[in-house]
C-alpha cells in the first residue's frame, strides 16, 4: 500500500512538473515577440534614427549579418559585429583602449530586425545606455544608398568595376520620373 502510494506521488509529480514548464517558443515566434516589445517601448529605430546615429560620436550602428550578407549591401558607415560573438566584437567600435564606452548607444541592424532583436537583449545587459533595432530592408525601400563589398575580381556575379553606393531598382525608376 506505501509502495502504491509513493508511486502514485512520484507520477503526480512529474506531471504536475511538466505542466508547469515553460512552452517552447519556436525563432519566429520569439523574434516576432522581440521586435513586438522594441516597437511597442521606442526602440524600433526610423531610418532618421539611423541616418542621426551616423554622424553622432556618442551612437554606433552595428550589423549582426554574415559576412555574405555584409558584402551583399550595407549601410555605409556601419560596422559589421557578425552574428558569431557580436559581444566580442562590438568592443572594437564602442570601447577605448582601456575598456570605456566611446559610444554609449547602438542601433544593430539585420535583414528583417529578427536577428537584431535577438542580439540587442545581450548588449542591453552589457551597460549601454540605449540599444536600438533597424531592419536594412527599411534603409533600401526608402531609396537610400548600400555600399558593396563585390568586385568583378573576388566575385563573378559582382558588379564588375563600379564601386560605391548603390539603390534599389524601384529607386532608380522613381528617379527617373
Amino acid at each position: 500500500m506505501v509502495k502504491k502510494f509513493g508511486l502514485s506521488m512520484v507520477a503526480a509529480l512529474l506531471l504536475a512538473s511538466g505542466a508547469t514548464a515553460a512552452e517552447f517558443k519556436n525563432y519566429d515566434a520569439m523574434t516576432k515577440e522581440l521586435k513586438a516589445e522594441n516597437k511597442k517601448n521606442g526602440l524600433y529605430a526610423t531610418t532618421e534614427d539611423v541616418k542621426k546615429a551616423i554622424k553622432d560620436p556618442a551612437w554606433a550602428v552595428v550589423d549582426v549579418r554574415t559576412s555574405e550578407e555584409w558584402a551583399g549591401a550595407h549601410i555605409k558607415g556601419s560596422n559589421r559585429i557578425g552574428r558569431e560573438s557580436p559581444e566580442v566584437a562590438i568592443e572594437n567600435f564602442v570601447t577605448d583602449v582601456d575598456g570605456k564606452f566611446t559610444k554609449t548607444n547602438i542601433i544593430v541592424v539585420c535583414n528583417s530586425a529578427a536577428r537584431a532583436s535577438i542580439e540587442a537583449e545581450a548588449l542591453r545587459k552589457m551597460g549601454f545606455d540605449k540599444v536600438m533595432i533597424y531592419d536594412i530592408y527599411s534603409w533600401i525601400d526608402q531609396c537610400n544608398p548600400v555600399v558593396t563589398a563585390y568586385s568583378v575580381k573576388k566575385d563573378s556575379s559582382g558588379t564588375g568595376l563600379n564601386f560605391g553606393e548603390y539603390f534599389a531598382d524601384h529607386c532608380k525608376a522613381e528617379a527617373k520620373k
